[in-house]
Parts: C-alpha cells; sequence; structure tokens
C-alpha cells in the first residue's frame, strides 16, 4: 500500500506543518486501499481528501482559502497517475490563480511501460520535476512497475485496477526478463 513516495510525501508535508504552515492533501478516490489515509511502509500515515472523478481540486483549494479563510502554503496530491488529463489541467489551476504550490507524488508509467493519462499530462505542464529513485533487486535504478496476480508477472489488463494485485519495481532489464 505505502511506498518510498508516499513516506516522501508524509515527510515533506509535515516540514511544512513544523513550520506552522497549513496545507491541504489529495488522493484519486479510485485508490480505495487506504480508506481515506496516505500510508508508508514505516508505518506512518496522512490524512487526505478523497478526490471524486468529476471533483475540482481546484474549486476544493479555493473554497477552503477564500471560503474557509484557512492560510494554505501547500498542496499535497499522491497517486497523481490515477488522475485524468482534465484534473491536471484542473490542478494547475491553483499556482496560477492562487499561488499556492502543488507537489504531485506518483507513478510516471503502468505495469505495461506506459505513460499514465494524469503522469503524461502533468509531464506537459509541470514547472519543474523531481525523481525518486527506486531500487531494483539487481542493485540498478528501477523505472519499471510490474504487476504480480497470484504471484506470476502479467503484462496484459486494465491500466487501473486496485485490489488483490500487488506491484513490484524493476529496471528495464530486470522487467523485461520476467515476460521472456
Amino acid at each position: 500500500m505505502g511506498s518510498a513516495k508516499s513516506l516522501d510525501l508524509i515527510r515533506a508535508e509535515y516540514n511544512y506543518r513544523e513550520r506552522g504552515m497549513e496545507t491541504i492533501v489529495f488522493l484519486p478516490s479510485v485508490d480505495t486501499r487506504a480508506g481515506g489515509k496516505i500510508w508508508s511502509r514505516l508505518g506512518v500515515s496522512l490524512d487526505a481528501i478523497n478526490v471524486g472523478k468529476n471533483e475540482s481540486i481546484f474549486k476544493i483549494v479555493k473554497d477552503n482559502v477564500q471560503k474557509l479563510k484557512r492560510d494554505i502554503k501547500a498542496v499535497f496530491i499522491d497517486e497523481i497517475h490515477f488522475f485524468s488529463a482534465e484534473h491536471i489541467d484542473d490542478i494547475s489551476e491553483i499556482p496560477d490563480k492562487l499561488n499556492i504550490p502543488v507537489l504531485c507524488y506518483g507513478l510516471k508509467v503502468d505495469f505495461r511501460g506506459l505513460l499514465f493519462e494524469g503522469s503524461k499530462r502533468l509531464l506537459e505542464l509541470a514547472d519543474e520535476m523531481e525523481e525518486i529513485k527506486a531500487m531494483c533487486d539487481c542493485g540498478k535504478k528501477a523505472i519499471m512497475n510490474a504487476r504480480f496476480v497470484n504471484g506470476k508477472a502479467v503484462n496484459t489488463g486494465k491500466q487501473i485496477v486496485v485490489g488483490d494485485e500487488s506491484y513490484k519495481s524493476f529496471c528495464r532489464n530486470c522487467y523485461k526478463k520476467l515476460f521472456n
């Protein structure tokens, strides 16, 4: 359920709050594994607002700032890859119109090595990108994610499935070896 990227998001959000700065945190509602929380494998968690397919993150943030008079200093979004291109366009309005930085965490490619829709749009619009490095069992940089069903690697199926599947990071070479 949690990952290094989730731990990094929790750490970064904590740094804001530790300095008395208010934040707001979002998760896509399609990710039902954590029940409205961002979890790290180390056991730490962070409450988040679940955002549905037709909800506007920009509107939620704007309402928090203008109607609720919250002094939001940063917006954090986990599992950004699960959001649509329209969500990413909506999210891009936050720094442009509200002057609040948005820090997004997620995967670039799916278990087939293809860009997620949300990741593709984010790559097109982001002011800057920082990569959180993962390591393959062989010691090389992991850039691929393999999906395992009943302990067997698969490279076919729906792009977004949240359930009994498990995922593991691999370098490109080790990923290819799973299917040869």
